[in-house]
């Protein structure tokens, strides 16, 4: 049996970079990936902390644009995060 994969008519996968940053607590990393997790693939994960703030890369996969748009608003709601952004392609 053949893998594939079937996208619904005019909602194809976009990858997608975010770059958090946040205040460095136990749990933050994981809470950020868990939200993220819900909404999309995770493709790429990247953060650094020094106790004080931590800063991460993503890149993610989703459905559509309208995913992004509440993952955004859901992500704002966790407990230290200072920033979420959408990197724009270069």
């Amino acid at each position: 049996m053949q893998n594939q994969t079937y996208h619904h008519p005019g909602s194809l996968a976009s990858l997608t970079h975010l770059e958090i940053l946040g205040f460095d607590r136990v749990g933050f990393v994981e809470e950020v990936t868990r939200f993220i997790a819900d909404y999309g693939h995770i493709i790429s994960v990247k953060f650094e902390a020094d106790g004080v703030r931590s800063q991460g890369l993503l890149s993610i996969k989703l459905d559509n644009n309208e995913r992004l748009d509440s993952l955004l608003v859901r992500l704002k709601a966790i407990t230290g995060l200072v920033k979420v952004s959408q990197l724009k392609a270069s």
